[in-house]
């Protein structure tokens, strides 16, 4: 009789210790903290909130805002082999902060945001529709019909297929669910599934061709979730959260089928100021946990950009506490 109850319970003891261990897996990364390299930084004094995109093994930023906080419409092309920043055709639109951006086929897709200079926050006139293709091989900008919809700060954005995929805005007063698809061929907007978690803004997506995440953001306190979009049947699954209070105005990437999500800032609640983060953390997707990745050098910041050139990740500029940065850094997971 002692053995047999000496057997069930070490059997329970290995079944909650099991159970234990699947819903906290160890925290312990099997990858080494990333290390950085600093690159050249742009001209001028550094900008925040602005895109960032890469075509043909060239990074582009544009758009932003200044040292001082001027709204910027500028367009500015990397070169990672050379290490020099060559000035390209402005964003023909009004300068803003906050716009998205992607690529189709060796065009990026710019547009929508915020202008602080038309109005103050709840002024619908502020939250920019327009929505313009550049051309590398031209320099040039053409303007496409305009988003269909007024939530149109701090949404998110990403590429599958020859698509584009819109949503998750403000328009000064609400917190946006919506999604959308924009259609380059036919340069037309189709609108999908609205998202099922709670409305928010300045929340991050990343996709490497086959999978899509998104989470994170803020809706009177920041998110801390992640989730997994299907464009195939247009659906949303839940999975494992961040292990942290959440953020937003931050980062995310895909590198080789890897994702990861970096710096930001964590509220503490509506309207109080919080922190800035430097972290970078790797999502794995096979075991949905999450790894500690490092921190990337010269402090905190949110608001920063970042691309993917050759199996290479970059990031910089943005701002922190006191002052907008002017750094970037490259780094191989």
């Amino acid at each position: 009789m002692y053995k047999s109850n000496l057997k069930v319970n070490l059997l329970i003891v290995f079944l909650v210790g099991l159970i234990f261990w699947s819903c906290n897996p160890p925290a312990d990364s099997p990858y080494q903290p990333i290390s950085f390299i600093k690159k050249s930084p742009m001209p001028g004094n550094g900008r925040s909130s602005a895109v960032a995109f890469a075509i043909d093994g060239k990074g582009y930023i544009a758009l932003g805002r200044d040292s001082v906080h001027n709204p910027l419409n500028d367009c500015w092309e990397y070169d990672p082999i050379q290490e020099k920043w060559n000035q390209k055709t402005s964003f023909p639109g009004v300068a803003r902060v906050k716009a998205v951006a992607a690529v189709v086929n060796g065009k990026a897709y710019v547009g929508l945001g915020y202008n602080p200079e038309i109005g103050v926050y709840t002024d619908t006139i502020a939250y920019l529709r327009d929505f313009w293709m550049f051309d590398p091989t031209t320099n040039n900008w053409t303007q496409k019909t305009n988003f269909p919809n007024a939530e149109c700060d701090g949404t998110i954005c990403f590429q599958f297929g020859d698509e584009i995929y819109v949503g998750s805005g403000f328009d000064g007063y609400r917190f946006g669910r919506k999604f959308w698809k924009y259609n380059p061929v036919e340069n037309s907007w189709k609108l999908l599934s609205s998202f099922p978690g709670i409305a928010r803004v300045c929340a991050v997506a990343c996709t490497n061709g086959n999978h899509v995440y998104f989470g994170t953001g803020y809706n009177t306190y920041n998110e801390n979730d992640w989730w997994e979009y299907f464009p195939a049947n247009d659906t949303w699954k839940p999975l494992k959260s961040m292990p942290d209070n959440g953020r937003e105005n931050g980062l995310s990437f895909s590198i080789d089928n890897r994702f990861f999500v970096s710096t930001g800032r964590q509220f503490g609640g509506n309207l109080t100021g919080g922190n800035v983060k430097s972290d970078i953390m790797e999502y794995d997707a096979i075991r949905n946990v999450w790894y500690e990745r490092g921190n990337i050098p010269n402090g905190k910041r949110e608001n920063a950009i970042t691309f993917v050139i050759d199996g290479k990740g970059y990031i910089g500029f943005g701002e922190n506490e006191t002052k907008v940065l002017n750094d970037l850094w490259s780094f191989e997971p």
